[in-house]
């Protein structure tokens, strides 16, 4: 009886290799990501670039550049006929890496046509890594210093973090259609965002912005059933994921 259950669990595991090492088609969205973005080699990823990604025939892959270091996860956040969007991130031993990668489908082909980052400068960094040494700050400077963390998290963290103060998120969606401006302001600073607001472009969201620098924002949306989102696109909104339903992060750039 041993043996034939040792037997099994051998088949099964080598079933469940082959199924791994297969489990993206060749040419398909999913195995262009994990090319790019996961594998030490992509030697014909000239055949597999449009736009701007031509420019860089020549320059390494992530993928490349990391040699088999590191883990990469990845998925969908936006899904057409001719469009795919990924949010990926890489994880190094000390460090998490956000990356997004915009796919687009020609003449039956999918292809890279662009990789983002939300990259800020390195100053806001040394700001709030500044802020953190302060044996105490004022109560500016503490949601400041919260709202810097929140601006430099990853997706990840971020979400994490709405996840577990989404009675505050709530809370604040409440006080803000009641127009009770007192009451946004503490729970603004409650939650370590700088500002709440409606826009006109997109019917049915309302957008809590952490922070913003330049054309750089991060937040979220909090978005009814009718709503209609922005468009994630390589030159505006980069970034916009569900975290719990009616509820998403956004970058933007």
């Amino acid at each position: 009886m041993k043996k034939v259950v040792l037997n099994i669990i051998v088949i099964t595991l080598l079933f469940a290799s082959q199924i791994n090492s297969q489990q993206f088609s060749p040419g398909s969205p999913e195995w262009l990501v994990d090319m790019f973005f996961g594998k030490s080699s992509f030697p014909e990823k000239p055949n597999y670039y449009s736009g701007e990604m031509l420019n860089e025939n020549n320059e390494p892959t992530i993928g490349e550049e990391l040699n088999g270091e590191g883990e990469i996860f990845f998925h969908q956040i936006k899904a057409t006929k001719d469009e795919n969007v990924f949010a990926v991130e890489v994880k190094l031993e000390n460090k998490i890496i956000d990356f997004y990668c915009y796919l687009l489908k020609q003449e039956n082909v999918w292809k890279i046509n662009a990789i983002r980052r939300f990259l800020l400068p390195h100053f806001i960094y040394i700001v709030r890594d500044s802020l953190s040494n302060l044996n105490s700050l004022s109560s500016n400077d503490s949601t400041f210093y919260l709202s810097l963390k929140l601006f430099t998290m990853t997706d990840t963290d971020l979400k994490n973090l709405f996840n577990n103060n989404l009675n505050m998120f709530q809370e604040l969606i409440s006080d803000f259609n009641k127009e009770a401006s007192d009451e946004v302001d503490k729970d603004l600073a409650l939650v370590g965002c700088n500002a709440i607001y409606i826009d006109r472009k997109y019917p049915g969201c309302v957008f809590i912005q952490i922070l913003t620098f330049e054309n750089m924002e991060a937040g979220y949306i909090y978005a009814t059933e009718s709503a209609r989102l922005p468009g994630i696109t390589a030159n505006d909104f980069i970034y916009i994921d569900e975290v719990v339903p009616g509820w998403f992060i956004f970058r933007s750039i």
